[in-house]
């Protein structure tokens, strides 16, 4: 077989390690006494996992949450047996067994998945570890209040009907354990909207029926006192003093991107991780009438130049920007003219510019550049998405000096 050297992408995102570990520390000392759990789901936000969670786990950090028990047993397999890994989104088919083997504690958000995961429990001969899920208003996963009900009924009855030894302790190799209790916050990133401490409230009120279920059992599902409850996401941790719980998944706010509406990162102490670049590779003069890209959305006012750079859709960049984006070449903002392509765009750099050449470097956003979040207002979304729909063709380029 002929082996070959593969070039590195046209469109490179370079991952500033010292941020991330600087955010990491800025945001756990916001949050103290609260701990923080790294979000690395979506592929680290888009930012890449392989380079992310490592970087964090080196830093110090233990404490990691993933959307999808896939996503989890690749994170087990990066970081080994020491991180914590929480999962939290799988179907009512999901083998959960590989995930108890894997020690992935798991969020349950039906009573049938206690039934699913204390089965898998028991078949694997592995205690599993689980944090029960409340929906407290978001209306999306997590154990409504009849649901909940049903949940605590079924916890009563599995202490009842669990093994003790001859001193009367829970045996070794317990099913099940209920190491935590989630729900998520739907509007902490407007801290004047009501449902917030609406959701407190009941997120505090089914703490403590889930702490008497524990007491009553003994022993036999876990401690009351050693329960993990988290509610805060980004904007709450954020907005929110102080941060309710003893933890707060944090996921975009860790990448250096603030939640929050005009909010600034810098303001909050954070600094943006990834800056995301392309390169001109061809530059042509344009007359006055000459159109630019498909659909011919754009047509040149008067003489001007066009610097070809890649990357488009196909690389994650939204369409909806379509002459409305910016980038920067040589610190000096430019405009997106015409559709974005699926691999490249137009930039409008102006007659008798000179000073592009092709070769430069093109900053498409992050230090240097536009940021995410004028991206999103670019293509009527937010910065989560911008970052996390960066597709595999991206090179993730890990970039080790300050970034400052």
């Amino acid at each position: 077989m002929t082996s070959f050297d593969i070039p590195e992408a046209l469109v490179r995102a370079e991952i500033d390690e010292a941020a991330l570990c600087d955010n990491a520390a800025v945001l756990a000392d916001r949050l103290s006494p609260a701990r923080l759990k790294c979000v690395v789901k979506a592929n680290a936000y888009g930012h890449g996992i392989d380079l992310v969670a490592p970087a964090l786990f080196s830093a110090g950090w233990r404490e990691f949450c993933v959307a999808t028990i896939p996503e989890a047993l690749r994170l087990r397999s990066l970081l080994g047996p020491e991180a914590q890994i929480l999962a939290w989104l799988y179907g009512p088919t999901t083998d959960l067994d590989e995930a108890v083997r894997a020690d992935i504690e798991l969020g349950i958000s039906t009573v049938g998945a206690l039934d699913r995961l204390a089965e898998a429990a028991r078949r694997t001969g592995v205690t599993a570890r689980a944090h029960l899920k409340i929906d407290t208003g978001l209306g999306r996963n997590g154990l409504s209040p009849e649901a909940l009900v049903r949940a605590f009924d079924w916890l009563r009855r599995h202490a009842e009907d669990s093994h003790t030894d001859d001193s009367g302790n829970p045996e070794a190799g317990a099913d099940i354990r209920i190491v935590g209790m989630m729900s998520h916050f739907a509007v902490a990133d407007e801290p004047e909207r009501p449902e917030t401490a609406a959701q407190s409230a009941v997120f505090s009120s089914a703490h403590g029926q889930l702490r008497a279920v524990l007491d009553a059992a003994d022993g036999r599902l876990g401690e009351s006192d050693d329960l993990d409850v988290h509610i805060a996401n980004s904007p709450g941790a954020l907005t929110l003093g102080p941060c309710p719980g003893t933890s707060a998944r944090v996921g975009l706010a860790l990448y250096g991107l603030s939640p929050l509406e005009d909010g600034d990162p810098a303001a909050l102490g954070l600094r943006p991780v990834m800056r995301l670049t392309s390169s001109v590779i061809n530059l042509k003069d344009i007359p006055a009438g000459h159109g630019a890209s498909y659909g011919l959305t754009f047509t040149a006012a008067t003489d001007t130049r066009f610097a070809l750079v890649p990357g488009g859709y196909g690389d994650g960049l939204p369409r909806a920007a379509s002459n409305r984006a910016e980038v920067a070449i040589r610190g000096r903002r430019y405009p997106v003219v015409g559709r974005i392509a699926m691999d490249q765009m137009i930039i409008d750099i102006g007659a008798g510019n000179d000073e592009v050449a092709i070769g430069d470097e093109v900053v498409i956003f992050g230090p240097g550049g536009p940021s995410a979040a004028e991206w999103g207002t670019w293509a009527n979304t937010i910065n989560y998405e911008i970052v996390t729909q960066l597709s595999a063709r991206v090179d993730r380029v890990a970039r080790k000096g300050d970034g400052r």
